[in-house]
């Protein structure tokens, strides 16, 4: 109950709140029980069930595109995690498939909701950028190249599909493109926010511009694919068992 009377009105509940919501919560099981062609006291047992300090909502029946969506991403993280990355993409793309756009966008939303819909934004980006390192580790340069266009855009501050989207780039024979881009997001880093790119990324780009187009990939395997996509190239296995 406390968490429905702060999503109605924040801070600021009226004296009748706990009113009210019993009989919004009515309201609510009087047009579930008109659609579903049952009786008030049913959906009040099934679904929409009264307790103690409030109510609970049983999906357990219901056709729920978010929990589908969990499942597959859950269920893809742990083929990626077996190294099986063509199982990670397939799942990650079936779960984005089910994401038509912003979650409840055309609901207003207050704080507990604004919460939820911000932590549902980050996991479905941290998806994005798991299936993107998956496509990475499989060769697929070129074939994300476009992905990454357009989530770079879409998050124009957020510096690891920036270097995604250079090493992409890269892979793929754009050398050129990829110095470009970080360009431009460095521009828009200093311009928003006043800070350079972290130093990652600006040793990403030192190195890109330093290699040449025949020995930039090898670069790439070498000093970045272990840290960007979890990848141990020969290149870097070499270096790494000369250093030890």
């Amino acid at each position: 109950m406390t968490t429905l009377i702060e999503e109605l009105w924040n801070a600021d509940p009226p004296r009748s709140a706990v009113t009210v919501v019993q009989t919004y919560v009515l309201g609510i099981r009087k047009k579930m029980a008109e659609r579903l062609g049952v009786g008030q006291a049913e959906v009040a047992e099934r679904f929409l069930r009264t307790r103690s300090k409030g109510y609970s909502f049983n999906v357990k029946d219901c056709v729920f595109d978010l929990r589908d969506y969990q499942s597959m991403s859950v269920a893809a993280r742990c083929a990626a995690k077996a190294g099986d990355d063509q199982r990670a993409v397939d799942l990650f793309s079936a779960a984005e498939a089910l994401w038509s756009g912003p979650a409840l966008v055309d609901v207003e939303g207050g704080i507990p909701l604004a919460a939820e819909i911000s932590h549902l934004d980050h996991l479905r980006l941290a998806n994005m950028e798991l299936r993107v390192e998956a496509e990475l580790r499989l060769g697929r340069h070129r074939e994300v190249c476009p992905d990454l266009a357009r989530l770079t855009i879409q998050h124009p501050l957020h510096e690891r599909l920036q270097a995604y989207y250079m090493f992409a780039l890269c892979r793929s024979g754009q050398r050129a493109r990829a110095l470009a881009s970080y360009q431009q997001f460095s521009r828009s880093m200093q311009r928003e926010l006043g800070l350079d790119p972290c130093q990652k990324l600006q040793k990403l780009h030192r190195d890109i511009l330093a290699a040449s187009d025949v020995s930039v990939s090898a670069m790439l395997n070498s000093r970045h694919a272990r840290y960007l996509i979890g990848w141990h190239s020969p290149e870097f296995r070499t270096t790494s068992a000369e250093t030890a």
